[in-house]
């Protein structure tokens, strides 16, 4: 016989429950009340936009793509627009900015 080694499942398990925690996080600080009780598949298409990434001393700029869908860009625009009015701070000191390019 020999032992399982389940650890990387264990660590696996939390990084995927960290995951949750900060896309409910997210849903619950920035977006519409609209999607107040949704889960990962009404709010994955948020989290799969292409976009870029401008980092500078002061500011991390995320300027999204869009979406094909009005809705969801009005949607993405209301956002974008309480991103912009709580002016979270990452980890490393710099606004956080939303755009809708």
């Amino acid at each position: 016989m020999f032992e399982l080694d389940n650890r990387k499942d264990q660590l696996m398990t939390v990084f995927k429950l960290c995951a949750a925690n900060l896309g409910m996080w997210t849903r619950d600080h920035f977006f519409p009340a609209t999607y107040a009780q949704s889960g990962w598949e009404r709010l994955r298409p948020f989290f799969d936009l292409p976009g870029t990434i401008v980092v500078t001393e002061d500011q991390t700029r995320v300027t999204f793509n869009g979406f094909n869908d009005r809705q969801l860009n009005r949607d993405l625009a209301a956002i974008c627009a309480r991103v912009r009015e709580r002016q979270p701070r990452l980890p490393d000191g710099t606004t956080l900015i939303c755009e809708l390019a």
